[in-house]
């Protein structure tokens, strides 16, 4: 079983190379021991060359260049430098097109890499269906939605996964929201592109995307946008929402509790299928649409300086409460109350010894009620798991609907008013 990570376009393809930079082979450790490669395997795609180069962690064969003339190329293949060059320059519809008319190429490549129909010709249909739903089983599709790659093939990666698996991959979208605050600089064209033609492009993603997920995270740069130093930060940002997502992902699979090191204490589970069913409405019998998500992560030492070099003092009281609140105001979405959400799931991560009762542990409990009392239909799903550094974190994830997000309405008016004054020069 693969846990999948793909990047579209220059955003989603930074966020993706963030998660994993922090592997066993991590000088800094910042995701402790736990190696994300055992258990997910990264995928970028992206029309401009010079965003594949910066990349660090995703290797070659698994960056593809998405190109007019050629299709999907390969990061591996003789001359990939001289056919992936030109990018969409900010116009998802060209993308969405060149994308469409590539689509087979897509289903290709799943199959060069995970096996299915075109790697077992030989075996029956049932061992071939046994293969598709062994290879992928969840997909995370990171896409930013200001720029024209990302929004215009998000949609069709989406759909060429459900299809390669005969729809029994659950597909999570995870949006970069453009700063719709003022224009940013094109590096392509060395020109301004709009807000309006950014909120513009946000709505025309998320539309093609809400038919094809099972669930969409919302990630604003607009929650940094008011830094001066905002051009700079997008790193930061990019790590803590890839820090939130391995936790919140990767944490339950390889750092369970075992129950013998907190005997007695409920330590309850949380796995994928959690975050999915967090993300989406409906109920049995009925047609599932995809939830807007907001993540947010907040960190507290369990241990004071003296803590560290003598083991057995210097332990810390922890506010649990106080934990909750800061996770759910760090959300990664502007304009949301969490008071609107629906639904929330959430992960603590803890060393064993602040697993339990006592003022140095972490209350599940009181985090738990305080997302109950947020979340309008009051369902909560909460999970441990260790933490080997002396730190207590906890990752929420609160779920609304579109129509009580006050900021895509905002993208909304936005688009609107752009389009109203696009046909109004043409005319």
């Amino acid at each position: 079983m693969t846990y999948l990570f793909i990047g579209a376009g220059q955003a989603g393809g930074a966020i993706v190379d963030a998660i994993f930079e922090y592997t066993d082979d991590s000088m800094l450790g910042l995701f402790e021991s736990t190696d994300i490669s055992t258990l997910g395997r990264p995928l970028v795609f992206n029309s401009t060359m010079r965003d594949l180069q910066n990349l660090s962690n995703v290797p070659a064969e698994d960056q593809y260049g998405v190109a007019q003339q050629h299709g999907l190329v390969q990061g591996t293949e003789p001359g990939f430098e001289e056919m992936v060059t030109g990018g969409f320059g900010r116009n998802p519809v060209d993308a969405d097109e060149v994308m469409a008319d590539h689509a087979d190429e897509l289903q290709t490549t799943l199959e060069s890499k995970f096996g299915g129909r075109g790697a077992a010709a030989a075996a029956d249909e049932e061992e071939v269906a046994a293969t598709d739903t062994d290879a992928i089983q969840f997909a995370f599709l990171f896409v930013g939605l200001g720029g024209g790659t990302g929004c215009g093939i998000s949609p069709h990666i989406a759909r060429g996964i459900k299809e390669f698996t005969d729809d029994r991959t659950k597909v999570v979208a995870v949006t970069v929201l453009p700063n719709t605050r003022g224009g940013v600089e094109d590096d392509q064209t060395d020109g301004e592109v709009s807000a309006g033609r950014q909120a513009w492009n946000a709505r025309y993603g998320l539309d093609r995307l809400e038919d094809e997920v099972d669930g969409i995270v919302l990630v604003d740069n607009q929650r940094i946008s008011y830094l001066d130093s905002a051009g700079g930060e997008f790193g930061e940002y990019n790590e803590y929402v890839a820090a939130a997502f391995h936790d919140i992902v990767v944490g339950p699979m390889l750092s369970n509790v075992d129950a013998s090191e907190v005997d007695g204490v409920d330590t309850p589970d949380i796995d994928v299928r959690d975050i999915v069913t967090s993300l989406s409405f409906g109920v049995a019998g009925e047609e599932s649409r995809p939830g807007y998500g907001a993540i947010g992560r907040s960190v507290t030492m369990t241990r004071s300086l003296s803590g560290y070099l003598l083991p057995f003092v210097g332990r810390r009281d922890i506010d649990s409460a106080a934990l909750a609140r800061l996770s759910a105001s760090k959300q990664s979405l502007a304009k949301a109350d969490p008071n609107d959400a629906q639904k929330a799931i959430a992960l603590v991560r803890a060393p064993s010894a602040n697993i339990g009762p006592g003022s140095h542990s972490v209350e599940t409990g009181t985090i738990k009620e305080y997302l109950e009392r947020s979340c309008r239909l009051s369902e909560v799903n909460i999970g441990v798991a260790l933490s080997g550094r002396n730190l207590a974190s906890v990752v929420t994830l609160l779920t609304y609907r579109r129509e009580d997000l006050d900021r895509l309405d905002e993208i909304e008016a936005a688009a609107d008013a752009y389009e109203q004054e696009t046909e109004e020069l043409f005319a």
